[in-house]
């Protein structure tokens, strides 16, 4: 089991983390402070407790909306395969069609290149 050490609001909190997980504790940790610097310079100090129930809400503020995105471009990819399946689709009928007239063409020119031998 790792630990890590982290500075947020001047105060320091040891952290326990799996193996390997250190290097992204300690980004979520800056990313918070990061957070808890800019609340703290629009507000003052308003006490450690407030200050990160704000940051979380801030926090959870983005991530809903980054949340919200991401199903709204899901949606849009599922669209977008549906549309390429149906045009996939649409080719093959197009080819089919496209398949049976040629054949048609050719049996017509085949039947004039008889006529015009005789």
């Amino acid at each position: 089991m790792g630990k890590v050490t982290v500075n947020i609001n001047n105060r320091t909190f040891q952290i326990a983390c799996e193996d390997g997980e250190e290097a992204r504790l300690k980004e979520l940790a800056s990313f918070f402070s990061r957070h808890v610097d800019q609340l703290q310079g629009r507000f003052g100090h308003i006490g450690d407790a407030r200050i990160y129930v704000m940051t979380g809400l801030l926090i959870a503020d983005k991530l809903s909306d980054a949340i919200t995105q991401i199903e709204e471009i899901q949606n849009e990819i599922k669209v977008l395969q549906s549309n390429n399946d149906r045009y996939k689709t649409d080719t093959h009928s197009l080819e089919e069609l496209l398949l049976n007239d040629i054949e048609l063409l050719t049996n017509k020119l085949n039947e004039i290149s008889k006529s015009l031998s005789v």
